[in-house]
């Protein structure tokens, strides 16, 4: 070693012996391990918490639960209105504007005088989709 280097060089450990290898594997194994969690993570799809809609041309009634026998207990959403469903369940058959179904969707209404929310059939809905929407939650 020159001596203006002594005392601050260490000696880079070789391959030999099978220690520094193995250390090398160790490393590259977590190194590798990381970046399959990050990219598996990046690419799993995402469970929505809410989805947005709008009312159909009748509007909506938001009830205390899935039926009509059930009181209109927070509000009734004017027609073509942005809501956010939070979750779906099966209750009471109803026909309404964009057919008859016996799903419901528990809507919340950010646009209605404190934010007013139940259930309202998903008949009265425009979601997109013929029945269940993909991610959303069974409302308990």
């Amino acid at each position: 070693m020159k001596p203006f280097l002594r005392g601050r060089v260490r000696a880079v450990p070789t391959t030999t012996g099978g220690k520094p290898k193995a250390r090398l594997v160790r490393r590259l194994t977590a190194i590798t391990s990381s970046a399959i969690a990050l990219t598996a993570i990046a690419i799993a799809p995402a469970h929505a918490s809410w989805y947005w809609a709008t009312t159909g041309g009748s509007g909506a009634n938001l009830r205390s639960c899935a039926s009509t026998g059930c009181p209109i207990s927070a509000a009734s959403v004017p027609a073509w209105t942005g809501i956010r469903i939070v979750c779906q369940k099966v209750g009471q058959s109803v026909t309404g504007y964009y057919g008859t179904t016996n799903l419901w969707d528990y809507v919340v209404w950010e646009g209605g005088s404190g934010r007013p929310e139940g259930f309202a059939a998903d008949a009265n809905i425009n979601t997109g989709y013929s029945y269940w929407i993909p991610g959303i939650q069974v409302c308990q």
